[in-house]
């Protein structure tokens, strides 16, 4: 039988795949769409800046009405405006690109409730917290993995509209299913729970806090240059191994293209990151301290993109892949930490501040691939500069508290659904 615990993490973790689908699904459609309403993609792709900017910004007062009206209902919120949303989309009149850039803005500030919102309400129901945001984070990858596929197949078996409305009715059903189970009582909060030599006090909130603001900005810039810049490298970097790929599946009458073998390259990244946050969280996050173990993820950060800059075909490959599992494993840690040292009736708030510090971050490392490409004419130099930024991550983290003695902390008890 799922317990309360479960239910909130199914929820979630649900919420987590579709956000991250959504959010970036129309990347994809806008090929098609293109064609269909004969304009340059590019610009239609301008459409969609107004929602990556509300996917920031509205973090922060997401995560105030996370706050003031419950975890739960907030979630409710957030399935009904991005299904809303994006049958919006779905509907809009040929060419009307007014009316398609306010749709995709419901998409950005609606998915903009999710990390304020659900990442917290899983921390405080969970039993093993670790574990949790390992599962919680494997969903979050599934629906990086599948934001080209679903809309390829609602394409390729119906039109660019379907492939915005399919979606939106899921998140509908899925909204709906979630307000019943919260009347039903099956579905709930709680508190926090108080962690072992853990004092949740004004001082060691904003020590912990200032600290992870600067190593949270940092680390995004990394993910961002390594999300962006990764297929850039491997075009390059793996040009000889995809060359003699596709030499053997020409010579049995298969021809493929090169941005075949990048894309595969790429997506391998979050494949396997997401499948090693799900491992870390119950072997490694929830067994030893959280302050050694983000050190150490972010020391190694240093090795990983040396291997980015430096190393050739394969190395680069698995640079890019270390980096990802890295940052998959500094996450979940900053979540709990989050969580662990912020009053639990301003987990919102707290959420949305780090969320607007990671993804306001992001675009930095646009305009570094951008300028360092253009000038050098490839990205061994970023990669160099993010292996020095890696070794301050590190020595910033160092400030962080470490009385809590995470391996021992008791299950907490999932408490009545309110």
């Amino acid at each position: 039988m799922i317990d309360f615990g479960q239910r909130v993490l199914l929820f979630s973790s649900i919420g987590h795949a579709l956000m991250h689908m959504m959010t970036a699904f129309y990347a994809v459609i806008v090929l098609t769409l293109a064609v269909s309403w004969n304009l340059p993609p590019e610009d239609l792709l301008r459409l969609y800046a107004p929602a990556t900017i509300l996917l920031g910004v509205v973090s922060l007062p997401a995560g105030w009405a996370s706050d003031k009206f419950g975890a739960p209902a907030m979630m409710v919120v957030m399935f009904l405006g991005l299904g809303l949303s994006s049958i919006a989309c779905g509907l809009v009149p040929t060419g009307d690109t007014l009316a398609l850039s306010l749709a995709l803005c419901g998409i950005g500030a609606f998915g903009a409730f999710y990390h304020s919102v659900g990442i917290g309400w899983v921390i405080r129901t969970a039993k093993e917290q670790g574990h949790a945001m390992g599962v919680n984070g494997l969903w979050g990858s599934a629906g990086l993995a599948l934001y080209g596929i679903v809309p390829g197949v609602l394409i390729t078996l119906a039109s660019w509209r379907a492939a915005f409305i399919v979606p939106g009715i899921v998140c509908l059903v899925v909204g709906a299913v979630l307000w019943v189970q919260i009347r039903q009582g099956k579905v709930g909060d709680r508190a926090m729970p108080q962690a072992k030599g853990t004092q949740v006090g004004r001082r060691d909130f904003w020590r912990v806090f200032s600290v992870l603001s600067v190593t949270m900005a940092l680390e995004g810039v990394i993910w961002q240059a390594v999300m962006f810049g990764a297929a850039m490298v491997f075009e390059v970097k793996l040009a000889p191994e995809i060359s003699a790929l596709r030499d053997g599946l020409a010579s049995w009458g298969v021809a493929t293209q090169i941005v075949l073998w990048v894309g595969l390259a790429t997506s391998m990244i979050y494949v396997v990151s997401g499948v090693a946050q799900y491992a870390m969280g119950r072997r490694i996050i929830d067994r030893y301290p959280l302050k050694a173990t983000y050190i150490v993820a972010s020391a190694l950060q240093v090795v990983a993109m040396l291997a980015l800059a430096m190393g050739n075909g394969y190395v680069a490959l698995l640079g890019a892949i270390g980096s990802a599992v890295l940052s998959s494993a500094a996450g979940p840690i900053e979540n709990i930490l989050i969580a662990r040292y912020t009053p639990s009736r301003y987990h919102g708030l707290g959420f949305g501040a780090k969320f607007v510090v990671a993804f306001g971050a992001g675009p930095l490392a646009i305009l570094l691939i951008a300028w360092v490409r253009e000038t050098t004419g490839s990205l061994e130099l970023l990669f160099l500069g993010l292996a020095v930024i890696s070794v301050v991550i590190t020595l910033v983290a160092l400030l962080l508290p470490g009385n809590e003695r995470d391996a021992s902390l008791p299950a907490p008890q999932a408490a009545p659904a309110e």
